[in-house]
C-alpha cells in the first residue's frame, strides 16, 4: 500500500491532486480483494474445515472400529487419564493464580516473563505447585522490600541533614521535603509511597523533638 501511494506522489505526470487521487484509488483497487470474492473464500474455507473435521470424526470411529476390547479399554484408559491430568493442572492454575492474587501479585498478558515463570510452577501436581507458588511468593516479597530499603537509603542519601530551626534562621527541616513527597504520592494513589513517607516524617519529627544531650 505505502508503495503504491509513494509511486503516485513521486510521479511527475499528476500535476493535480484530483489526479494523483485516482491513480491513487486505481493502484488500490489491485491490493483490495473485492467483497463477495472475499466472502466466496471465506464461505470456502469454512466449508474445508467442516469436511475436515467430519472426515477426522470418521476417521477416528473407524480406527474405533477396528479395535479389539482390549484396545478399546486401554483407549478411554489413556483418554480418562489425561481427562484427570487436565482436570487436575486447571485446579493447580486456580489456586496458584489465587494466591499470587491475594499476595498482590498481578499478571497482564504484556508481562510475558511473568507468565512463563507461572507456566513452570503450575502442574497437576497440586502441592506441588502451592509450593512453588510460595517459593516464588516470598522471592518477590524480598525483592520489593530490598527495593524499598534502597528507595528510602537513596532518599535520605540524596536529602540535606535536617537543621533545627531558630527564630531568627528562618531555615526548614526535611519534614517539608517528605511532606511534598507524601502529598504526591497520595495525588498519584500510591498506598506504598503514603506509608513509606508517613513513617519517614514521623521518624523526623522524633528526632526534631529529642532534646539534645
Amino acid at each position: 500500500m505505502n508503495e503504491v501511494i509513494e509511486n503516485v506522489l513521486s510521479d511527475e505526470t499528476y500535476t493535480t491532486n484530483e489526479e494523483r487521487v485516482e491513480a491513487i484509488k486505481k493502484g488500490l483497487a489491485t491490493l483490495v480483494i473485492p467483497k463477495d470474492k472475499y466472502n466466496d473464500l471465506s464461505a470456502k474455507l469454512k466449508t474445508a474445515e467442516s469436511n475436515y473435521n467430519s472426515l477426522s470424526t470418521e476417521f477416528d470411529e473407524f480406527k474405533k472400529s477396528k479395535m479389539t476390547d482390549d484396545e478399546k479399554r486401554e483407549a478411554e484408559l489413556k483418554q480418562l487419564e489425561l481427562d484427570k491430568k487436565t482436570t487436575a493442572t486447571d485446579k493447580s492454575r486456580l489456586a496458584v493464580k489465587e494466591l499470587l492474587f491475594d499476595n498482590g501479585i498481578r499478571i497482564s498478558d504484556e508481562d510475558n516473563e511473568l507468565k512463563e515463570t507461572l507456566s513452570n510452577i503450575i502442574s497437576d501436581d497440586y502441592e506441588k505447585s502451592i509450593k512453588l507458588a510460595n517459593s516464588f511468593i516470598s522471592i518477590m516479597k524480598k525483592a520489593q522490600d530490598e527495593t524499598k530499603k534502597q528507595t528510602v537509603t537513596d532518599l535520605l542519601n540524596d536529602t540535606p541533614k535536617p537543621t533545627v530551626s531558630t527564630p531568627n534562621s528562618g531555615t526548614v527541616s526535611n519534614l517539608d521535603a517528605f511532606q511534598e513527597k507524601f502529598d504526591e504520592a497520595v495525588k498519584n494513589g500510591d498506598s506504598v509511597g503514603q506509608a513509606m513517607y508517613t513513617r519517614m516524617i514521623q521518624e523526623e519529627q522524633a528526632k526534631l523533638n529529642t532534646p539534645s544531650v
